[in-house]
């Protein structure tokens, strides 16, 4: 089905200041929201879902949604409000993701909101079909996210397996991948080593090793492209034993050397500054 996204001509990057939360009405028109750093919760209509890095909110017409953030772990958000040429209503599932998905992914979305509010200063003839454009690509990659989880779902791992991976993957992200002997995943979730290794390959696809070292990877690209850090600090801060080696990595992972990356899109803003 063919339909058009519209700006709904309020939306912007922003840091959360100490104290904030969010209460609102009923809301008039969607909202993409996307923690791209810090921790909270959010509540839709009654249920709770966390607050994390990577974890992108579809907020629909009639929701009334309350967020607070961990105030040790403070947010940095894009909103987004838009609005569809008609009533897509019986639509919205397929076409749209779900209340919330978490993506692995942060530095290659967050270049996506970016694109997407750097059109509040283009204001010409293009400016709307921009707009389309940029949102239907992320409505992309947030549905094939949800499908790709659906097929992992479907696979011969059980529910309490799949449990148990998905709580070794957000410990692993919130060490940004920094290294951590399998002994010590194992027992944060009582298993041994070896049979946490057989059941992360099979609920992921990939080793475990590999997972830290990608999640490593994203944390790098991130702090060069969006801090003053330069490559050695870099390296040094996510314990890579040599410059060399991280370098080799990165360009492995990348095809790029880190020396290019650098800083260019959206500064967050606090909440309390004028919206774009």
């Amino acid at each position: 089905m063919k339909f058009s996204v519209i700006d709904g001509n309020n939306s912007g990057k922003a840091l959360c200041e100490i104290g904030w939360n969010w209460r609102t009405a009923p809301l008039q028109d969607y909202d993409l929201w996307c923690a791209l750093a810090g921790k909270g919760t959010m509540r839709i209509n009654g249920i709770s879902y966390p607050i994390q890095k990577g974890a992108c909110f579809l907020v629909h017409p009639g929701d009334q949604p309350e967020a607070d953030q961990d105030p040790e772990n403070r947010l940095t958000v894009v909103f987004i409000h838009f609005r569809l040429e008609k009533d897509l209503a019986p639509y919205t599932e397929e076409l749209l993701p779900e209340r919330v998905i978490y993506l692995e992914e942060v530095y290659e979305l967050e270049q996506q909101l970016n694109q997407v509010l750097e059109t509040k200063f283009k204001r010409d003839e293009w400016t709307a079909q921009e707009f389309d454009c940029l949102m239907k690509q992320l409505f992309m990659k947030l549905y094939r996210s949800r499908k790709q989880s659906q097929e992992l779902i479907s696979t011969s791992v059980s529910k309490k397996q799949r449990q148990v991976i998905t709580q070794v993957m957000r410990r692993i992200q919130e060490d940004n991948g920094r290294s951590r002997p399998y002994e010590e995943l194992a027992q944060l979730v009582g298993l041994t080593p070896e049979y946490l290794s057989k059941i992360f390959k099979q609920c992921t696809g990939i080793s475990v090793k590999e997972y830290i070292t990608r999640i490593r990877l994203q944390r790098a690209k991130y702090l060069l492209s969006q801090t003053s850090m330069n490559v050695s600090q870099v390296s040094d801060a996510l314990g890579y034993s040599s410059i060399f080696l991280f370098s080799k990595q990165f360009k492995q992972h990348y095809g790029l050397p880190p020396s290019n990356f650098k800083f260019d899109g959206v500064q967050p803003r606090l909440h309390g500054e004028k919206k774009l």
